[in-house]
């Protein structure tokens, strides 16, 4: 592969995606192991042979490295994200990543007992995505050490225990946090990132009392349109909650009403009360739409 490109590539963007569960029953399953070996072998010879990329992608584990494979530095590269992806496979071009910044983790599985025979990452992240992967506390200092005083924003959902172990690595630096589902869990370990200044539940049901157990850092506080949110908010608005708070969003979809006028026709209670609360404690209160 690498001689077909003279054993360089000018690509600055590289996505590979693995074979689709539409086709995935054409195959038997041996037929379906080798397939996606080779195409992921593949792959990683190919981005071995692109030094200049700047993002690069792989859905449903196209990519491999074994662990003597040759790769250059990336020293472009500040955008990595993959989707069903062994992390194992991607660890040796994870070494190579010096100028990553942004890494969204999708399904992906970590196992502890390779990891510890391989170098961890140098890069310095400033955002992390991680959605539906399970991390240990050897797996988060794996991957996220380097990164423990420049990591300032995190979007997780449905990640377990993972962020108390995320805390105990990053918590230090983290400024902004993002809920997507399945909140309670997470809130209760939110306790531990002192610094936070920034929070998004994007979850219309949350826990109130794990919220008021939060230190007093934070600045704004985005929810989403629902009865729900924000009854909640008010709740939290009314006992004092967060003195230094003086921004609250909350989202809608473009589906739902977009003037004032029509939102406060729509739950009329609820979006009164909010003003009057957020104008009593002099919170701006932002009506967002979702992008």
């Amino acid at each position: 592969m690498r001689e077909s490109f003279g054993g360089y590539c000018p690509a600055h963007a590289l996505r590979f995606s693995g074979i689709t569960h539409r086709v995935e029953h054409l195959f038997s399953p041996l037929e379906y192991q080798r397939e996606m070996s080779e195409y992921a072998t593949l792959a990683g010879e190919i981005v071995a042979c692109c030094p200049e990329l700047r993002y690069l992608a792989g859905d449903r584990s196209p990519l491999y490295f074994a662990s003597d494979t040759s790769l250059p530095e990336y020293p472009y590269l500040k955008k990595l994200k993959v989707y069903r992806q062994e992390i194992y496979y991607i660890a040796p071009l994870l070494r190579r990543l010096c100028s990553l910044e942004s890494f969204e983790l999708l399904q992906s599985d970590v196992y502890d007992g390779p990891l510890d025979r391989v170098l961890p990452p140098t890069f310095r992240l400033s955002t992390l995505s991680i959605s539906y992967t399970n991390l240990s506390p050897g797996q988060c200092k794996w991957l996220f050490a380097s990164s423990f005083q420049t990591i300032e924003s995190l979007e997780v959902e449905e990640v377990g225990e993972s962020l108390g172990y995320l805390s105990e690595v990053i918590g230090g630096c983290l400024k902004n946090v993002h809920l997507k589902s399945s909140v309670d869990g997470t809130i209760k370990a939110l306790y531990m990132f002192a610094g936070l200044r920034r929070l998004r539940i994007s979850e219309s049901n949350f826990d109130t009392e794990a919220l008021l157990r939060l230190p007093s850092s934070l600045e704004t506080v985005a929810i989403i349109f629902s009865e729900q949110s924000m009854s909640s908010v008010l709740r939290l608005l009314h006992s004092n909650w967060q003195p230094s708070l003086h921004s609250l969003d909350v989202y809608y979809s473009p589906s739902q009403p977009v003037s004032w006028q029509l939102i406060v026709a729509s739950n009329q209670c609820h979006a009164n009360d909010l003003q009057r609360a957020c104008a009593a404690r002099g919170i701006q209160l932002n009506w967002m739409k979702f992008s």
